[in-house]
């Protein structure tokens, strides 16, 4: 078997039973043979990633061949980062070749900070015998001395300069995790951008859709948003939710049903001529996100100021306090029935 050059096609996610905190599991990715092509990591919220890889060739029956592989991550000063390598050697009656590994931590600058060929004892996750030959870093842990990307070199050595290994580091500052969604505001609105009064006494009601999962983002679920997280105006930070609906709408017809909120406008902060309505949020896992829809912010000239709201969710106000009796999402009714998420 050739080394392998593929990225999962999803994001492996594993889950530490102590902790239940999640973990970033990959595939090592070709070409990450020198510190300027080192293949970028991304680290799971529990500070830890994991990554299947292989120097040079597994197949026993291969001749070996020179092979070093780089991984880059970003990390902070004062990170206890433990590094281990798992499975390099293997167990008794496996078929896989076995590889003796050395593993070597840069600073962002290039100079080599630690590195550690033979383990001096054999932890869980190593054979048995021959496991102190799976290279360790984490007794005591290494603390990084300035924020920035570290770099880790696996390398072969001796007898056994190729096969395959999980390599798992440990111990740093997760980053604040960031989604970029996408909202509509005022579904239903035929306008390519949302025409807003900035004076208007009523609730523009604003939906946050979801998004199934492809090979470069995560999938994203408003219904697990935290819904007194949620954000939106001007500059994103305004604190004018007014409540979420709780009849889940499939808004934009895709199958997924998306969730949908009323904001005041006021509160929100936009003056004449803004061309952008920023929302912010976080989910219940965790996940900060962020959206910006398109507007058109001008008090209409016209007296029948409702003409610039679409028909089905005119949710102001005097909307709440009347009744709309085409959906009954007013607020009396929501204070009847539990009011909303």
């Amino acid at each position: 078997m050739n080394k392998r050059t593929r990225i999962s096609t999803a994001v492996a996610a594993a889950f530490l039973a102590a902790s239940a905190q999640l973990a970033f599991a990959v595939d090592e990715v070709e070409p990450n043979d020198a510190l300027g092509s080192a293949q970028q990591l991304v680290v799971g919220t529990d500070g830890q990633v994991v990554i299947q890889a292989a120097v040079g060739v597994t197949d026993p029956a291969e001749t070996a061949i020179p092979d070093v592989d780089y991984y880059s991550f970003e990390a902070s000063a004062g990170d206890a980062v433990t590094l281990d390598i798992d499975g390099g050697m293997k167990t008794m009656g496996a078929t896989g070749r076995h590889v003796d590994t050395k593993i070597t931590l840069y600073k962002p600058d290039g100079e080599i900070l630690v590195e550690n060929d033979d383990s001096p004892t054999i932890d869980e996750g190593s054979a048995s015998i021959g496991g102190e030959r799976d290279a360790r870093i984490d007794a005591p842990p290494v603390a990084l001395p300035v924020d920035g990307r570290y770099t880790v070199a696996v390398s072969g050595v001796g007898r056994f300069p190729n096969g395959s290994y999980s390599l798992i580091i440990s111990g740093i500052t997760p980053p604040q995790r960031m989604q970029y969604v996408n909202i509509d505001i005022k579904p239903g609105d035929r306008n390519e951008v949302t025409r807003l009064n900035p004076k208007q006494k009523r609730d523009v009601p604003i939906a946050l859709l979801s998004r199934k999962a492809t090979p470069t983002s995560p999938a994203f679920n408003p219904l697990d948003a935290k819904v007194d997280s949620i954000t939106f105006g001007r500059g994103g930070e305004e604190k004018s939710l007014v409540r979420c609906l709780k009849h889940h709408i499939d808004v934009n017809r895709d199958g997924m049903p998306d969730l949908v909120c009323l904001f005041d406008v006021p509160s929100a902060n936009f003056e004449e001529d803004d061309v952008a309505g920023k929302l912010k949020g976080e989910t219940k896992s965790g996940w900060r996100f962020e959206a910006v829809g398109k507007l058109k912010v001008k008090a209409p000239e016209y007296k029948n100021k409702d003409r610039d709201r679409p028909y089905w969710h005119q949710h102001g106000r005097d909307d709440d306090r009347h009744g709309d009796k085409r959906h009954g999402h007013d607020r009396d009714d929501d204070k009847r029935h539990g009011g909303g998420r």
